[in-house]
């Protein structure tokens, strides 16, 4: 199943989605363990987190 299929698959089961952001692959993989659908993981949060540099 291709992403977009997926994410309108998740937007007519969950109403509204719930998206949680991230800012690196590690909480990523946190927040699909604890249940979420969709996840916004951020390029800024990214480049903070790992240099702390801005976007």
């Amino acid at each position: 199943m291709s992403a977009g299929k997926k994410f309108r698959k998740a937007l007519s089961e969950e109403t509204p989605l719930q998206i949680v952001g991230t800012i690196n692959a590690y909480q990523a993989l946190q927040a699909t363990k604890v249940g979420y659908k969709a996840i916004y993981l951020s390029g800024g949060g990214i480049a903070n987190a790992s240099y702390g540099l801005p976007d």
